[in-house]
């Protein structure tokens, strides 16, 4: 995460734009997704901050991929939501 990204985000809540950008943001729900995981998805970001998660249609192998992502990612966040 660069200084030029956070800058961009922030343009574009200050300038209330309601762009497209990837923002990491949880997916709990989304694909079957049952964790609280943090994974990169389009969003729509406005003056409000993130307005909508923008959720492509995935086919069956997609859905997979994405499904074994979200689960590598909550492997390792695990150990951290268990210390809190």
């Amino acid at each position: 995460f660069s200084f030029t990204a956070a800058a961009h985000i922030a343009k574009n809540v200050l300038s209330d734009t309601n762009s497209i950008i990837a923002l990491s943001t949880c997916v709990r729900g989304l694909y079957g997704i049952e964790n609280d995981v943090f994974l990169s998805l389009p969003c729509v970001v406005g003056g409000h901050g993130v307005r909508r998660v923008l959720c492509p249609p995935l086919d069956d192998s997609e859905k997979e991929g994405f499904q074994n992502s979200a689960k590598a990612v909550w492997e390792v966040q695990q150990g951290v939501w268990d210390s809190i």
